[in-house]
C-alpha cells in the first residue's frame, strides 16, 4: 500500500486498537513511516506538559470556587460603578424595541442597544488598557503577571533593558499581583489609549526574512540548518514580524489616592504634580522564526527583538512613580522585596517565573548572561538573553542542550 498520510499515522497513536492492519503492516516495513511515527509519538509526549500548563494543578474546592465567584462579582460591580461615574450617558434610556429583542418575555431583560455597544467598547478598552498596563509595569520593573521630554519638575528617569532578573512567583503571589493590577485598571488609576495598546506584542506573518528585517529595522539572519535538532524542519514554517511602537498610559492622582484610602492607606499623600504623568512604553520591534516538527506542528521558535524602554512625561519621574506602585497595598511582600533587591532597576528587566509551572536557572549563551527556563517535566526548554542591543530567545519542545546549540549559533 502507499504510505499513509499524517492523519492516519496520528490516528494510530490516539486509537491503536482501531488501526487498520494494512497501516500497521506498512509501518513495520517502511523506514520513512516508522521514523515519522516515532516523531509523532515524541511530539505527542512533549505536547502533553505544554497543554498541562494551562490547567490548575488540582481541581478547586467548592469554597475556593465560591470565593472566586465573589471576587469576580466584586470586580464587576467596581467596574460598573466606575463606568457609570465617568460615562453619564450610560444611564441613557434608549432601549431596544420588544420586537427586535425576541419574544415578549425576553424583552424586559434585553440589554439596550446603545448600552450594549457601550459595554462592548468599555470591555475592549479595559482589556487594551490592562494589557498595556501589565506590559508597562512588568517591563519597567514596577510590578511582576506583566526619548521623553524633561519633566516640568525634577528629572526624567529612564529605563532601558540590558539584563534580566528572575522574579519567582507562587500561585498565591501571582493571584495577588493580578488582583492589584485589575483594581488599578478598573478604578481608572491608570488609563491608556486603545489605539496605542491594541495588538500589543502581536507580530504578523511575512513572506521572508528580508521583509521581516525591513519591518524590524535590524538584520535578521537565517538559522543555520546544521544546528537544528533532529525532527525539526530545516526552513522556517512561518516568519512573524512586528514594528517598534509606543504606548502611553496616564496616571490619575485623585483616583490613586482614592484607591489607596479604600485599601487601608487613609493617610496616603501624593504631590499634585504627579497627576496626568504618562508612562511612555517603547515597545521594540521583533521577529520570530517558527520551525515545524514532522507532524507540522510548531516545534521551535527563534526570536530577536530590540530592547525595551520606558520613560515618564509629566510631573513625576519614573523612580517616583515606581515607588508609588511598589507601595500599593495588596502586593506580595516577597515580590516587592525581590524587585527592590535589583541593583540597577533602570537597566534590569524582571522576568516573572511561576514556580508551580516553570523552573529557571542562570545560563550563558556565547559569553552572554542568559536565563534558562523549563517546564516541570523538563521537556519544554527556553533560553532568553540580551546582547548587542537586542533581546534574543529560543524555545521549543527540545532539550536544553539542543536549545543552547541553536542559541550559540545566532550572531
Amino acid at each position: 500500500m502507499p504510505c499513509p498520510d499524517l492523519g492516519a499515522l496520528r490516528a494510530s497513536i490516539d486509537a491503536p486498537d482501531g488501526t487498520p492492519a494494512p497501516v500497521r503492516d506498512h509501518v513495520r516495513t517502511c523506514a520513512a513511516c516508522a521514523d515519522t511515527l516515532a516523531e509523532l509519538h515524541r511530539n505527542a509526549e512533549l505536547a502533553a506538559p505544554a497543554i498541562a500548563l494551562t490547567a490548575p494543578a488540582a481541581s478547586p474546592s467548592p469554597a475556593a470556587v465560591e470565593e472566586a465567584l465573589t471576587r469576580f462579582e466584586q470586580r464587576r460591580a467596581r467596574l460598573a460603578a466606575a463606568t457609570q461615574a465617568h460615562d453619564p450617558a450610560a444611564e441613557a434610556p434608549a432601549t431596544e424595541a420588544p420586537e427586535a429583542a425576541g419574544t415578549p418575555e425576553a424583552a424586559p431583560t434585553a440589554i439596550p442597544l446603545r448600552r450594549r455597544g457601550r459595554m462592548a467598547r468599555v470591555g475592549a478598552r479595559t482589556r487594551a488598557v490592562a494589557a498595556g498596563l501589565v506590559a508597562a509595569l512588568v517591563l519597567a520593573g514596577l510590578l511582576v503577571t506583566p526619548g521623553g521630554r524633561a519633566a516640568a519638575a525634577g528629572f526624567l528617569a529612564q529605563f532601558r533593558s540590558q539584563r534580566f532578573a528572575v522574579i519567582s512567583l507562587d500561585p498565591a503571589q501571582s493571584s495577588q499581583v493580578a488582583d492589584v493590577v485589575g483594581g488599578l485598571v478598573q478604578t481608572g488609576v491608570f488609563t491608556g489609549s486603545a489605539a496605542h495598546l491594541q495588538g500589543f506584542g502581536e507580530p504578523r506573518p511575512v513572506p521572508d526574512l528580508a521583509m521581516a528585517s525591513r519591518i524590524a529595522g535590524f538584520d535578521v539572519a537565517a538559522v543555520d540548518p546544521s544546528v537544528l535538532p533532529a525532527g525539526v524542519e530545516r526552513t522556517p514554517q512561518r516568519i512573524l514580524a512586528s514594528p517598534a511602537r509606543e504606548a502611553r498610559i496616564t496616571f490619575d492622582r485623585d483616583r490613586a489616592l482614592d484607591y489607596l484610602r479604600r485599601h487601608g492607606r487613609p493617610d496616603a499623600k501624593l504631590p499634585e504634580r504627579y497627576d496626568g504623568t504618562e508612562l511612555v512604553v517603547r515597545i521594540p520591534s521583533a521577529v520570530v522564526q517558527q520551525f515545524a516538527g514532522r507532524d507540522g506542528g510548531p516545534a521551535l521558535l527563534v526570536g530577536k527583538a530590540g530592547t525595551l524602554g520606558l520613560t515618564t512625561e509629566g510631573g513625576a519621574s519614573l523612580e517616583e512613580l515606581r515607588e508609588v506602585v511598589l507601595g500599593l497595598p495588596g502586593l506580595p511582600g516577597e515580590t516587592v522585596a525581590q524587585l527592590r533587591a535589583i541593583g540597577d532597576w533602570r537597566t534590569t528587566l524582571p522576568i516573572p517565573v511561576p514556580t508551580d509551572q516553570v523552573r529557571s536557572r542562570p545560563a550563558t549563551v556565547d559569553g552572554a548572561e542568559a536565563v534558562s527556563l523549563a517546564d516541570q517535566t523538563g521537556r519544554l526548554h527556553a533560553l532568553l538573553w540580551q546582547r548587542g542591543g537586542h533581546i534574543w530567545g529560543v524555545a521549543g519542545v527540545v532539550s536544553s542542550d539542543e536549545a543552547l546549540d541553536v542559541a550559540d549559533s545566532l550572531g
